[in-house]
């Protein structure tokens, strides 16, 4: 399976922060792109953005898109500071990517073997049940050979992709994370699936197997942080659009309405 392309990712999203809808995903990539665009046009290259500098983007990217009817476009898509951005962005970084294992995503493959073969917890029995003979007599071999590897990685991935691996029995004991509690139990397929079953599995053995990374890349020094010392939305898609006799004090947001 290839890395899981941005709309795809979206139905996830829209799911784990219901927040936001897929429009505001989709204009956080387009303010990044416009971003990074503005950065290389200032001989600074293409390189990863700050916090900082993505909310500069994104301010000269909606007001020339949406000019006097930013606000308005933000509230309907629930944005209402520069923290609703951070938001929008570290969901982008922590969901999102390729949901299939890599060779090297089995950070303790001797681990891991050892409790496939005992099946010592109900879903490595599922799995060990599943693999074909070749791959288990592989495994009971030489299961560090880097071709053990390969092809139990094969087989993971193909059940990944097929058959759904939640079961309440097989998970009793497993603390699963936020995300994997809010897609069980929806009717899941493809793509959505096997995100659901990749994060099951490193629910299940988070000694084993590695977190899959999200759209977004992300830094040591990258936090939601980054976001909270932004702009006034008055300030910066409402008052550049008055004329200057009403630029100098801010109107008053209106009462809201009794009901």
């Amino acid at each position: 399976m290839q890395e899981v392309s941005f709309e795809d990712a979206l139905e996830i999203l829209t799911i784990k922060d219901p927040r936001y809808p897929r429009e505001a995903y989709l204009f956080i990539r387009e303010g990044l792109d416009h971003t990074q665009r503005t950065l290389a046009r200032d001989k600074q290259g293409i390189r990863h953005v700050s916090g900082q500098e993505l909310l500069a983007g994104i301010k000269d990217y909606a007001s020339n898109q949406f000019g006097p009817m930013a606000m308005t476009v933000f509230e309907a898509w629930g944005i209402h500071s520069c923290q609703d951005f951070g938001e929008l962005v570290f969901n982008l970084v922590e969901t999102g990517g390729c949901p299939t294992l890599c060779i090297d995503d089995i950070t303790n493959l001797e681990a891991f073997v050892n409790r496939l073969q005992k099946q010592s917890d109900p879903l490595a029995a599922f799995i060990w049940s599943n693999l074909s003979e070749a791959v288990r007599l592989k495994l009971a071999a030489d299961p560090g050979a880097p071709e053990s590897r390969e092809t139990l990685t094969k087989e993971l991935n193909e059940l990944i992709t097929t058959r759904p691996l939640y079961e309440g029995a097989r998970f009793g004991d497993v603390t699963l994370s936020a995300e994997a509690k809010l897609l069980i139990g929806r009717p899941l397929q493809g793509v959505s699936l096997a995100q659901l079953n990749r994060l099951l599995l490193e629910s299940a053995y988070p000694a084993e197997i590695a977190k899959s990374h999200g759209l977004l890349a992300r830094t040591k020094n990258d936090t939601r942080a980054d976001f909270e010392d932004g702009y006034d939305f008055y300030d910066a898609f409402r008052k550049p659009f008055l004329p200057p006799s009403k630029q100098s004090t801010r109107q008053p947001d209106p009462a809201p309405s009794r009901l």
